[in-house]
């Protein structure tokens, strides 16, 4: 055979192209490993934000404030169960071990409630004072919240079975301390809402209208308390 037609018949190997459906699959890819790659490389603004360490005074997880539509409710609410404790209590006959068992009900609302009261209020003069921020005193308020209204509630259903002397003055006073304290202890809820939802330090008018819900606080518990220890030993 002649040189010549050996070159021309002989011809190097060309290059297979890969078929179609691996071209798009390789080419799909690619951009996946390279978003993977940014994604481990760089964090979103979000990721930082909620890395990042909670400040010491946080006041979050606060409540909207309640309107008044919702105060008069739980006002009427709370001034017909007063109501219908106060009716029950001249019918409620107890042998002398429930009423044993009903006085210590009554003890241990007593120092549920006003303990949980007196450690809010002794926060509270704390941050008056300066010596605490005002995000521990909302914790402290909002974790206290339930020790409260159930030493109350407590309180109201222990002395109607207790059958209290309806006819006593001294008693119509603890019954109106009673009802003063729950009513006040709706405006104060909605004071630390008020005071929640404000930055920086809050305004005179809003501490002050809390300085006095706490010591109209104070004055209804002390009383119903000396007024209880009072007929307990007369």
């Amino acid at each position: 055979m002649p040189a010549s037609d050996l070159h021309v018949t002989v011809r190097p190997p060309s290059r297979v192209s890969p078929p179609a459906h691996r071209a798009r699959d390789s080419d799909n890819a690619r951009p996946a490993r390279r978003a993977t790659h940014r994604t481990h490389g760089t964090s979103p603004p979000g990721a930082v934000a909620a890395a990042a360490p909670t400040p010491a005074g946080w006041r979050g997880g606060h409540r909207r404030a309640a309107g008044r539509t919702a105060i008069t409710v739980s006002i009427l609410t709370m001034s017909a169960g007063w109501l219908l404790a106060i009716v029950v209590a001249p019918h409620v006959t107890l042998s002398p071990a429930w009423r044993m068992a009903a006085l210590f009900c009554h003890l241990t609302c007593l120092v549920v409630g006003f303990g949980a009261v007196l450690t809010v209020d002794w926060f509270s003069l704390r941050w008056l004072l300066r010596r605490e921020p005002l995000g521990t005193v909302l914790n402290a308020a909002r974790g206290a919240h339930l020790l409260i209204w159930l030493g109350l509630v407590g309180l109201l259903a222990s002395g109607a079975a207790l059958g209290p002397d309806t006819s006593s003055g001294l008693v119509w006073v603890k019954l109106l301390a009673v009802l003063a304290v729950g009513i006040n202890g709706l405006f104060l809820g909605r004071v630390r809402d008020r005071l929640a939802a404000v930055d920086g330090r809050p305004p005179w008018s809003t501490v002050l209208v809390g300085v006095a819900a706490a010591t109209v606080s104070q004055v209804g518990w002390w009383t119903a308390t000396l007024i209880g220890f009072w007929n307990a030993n007369s």
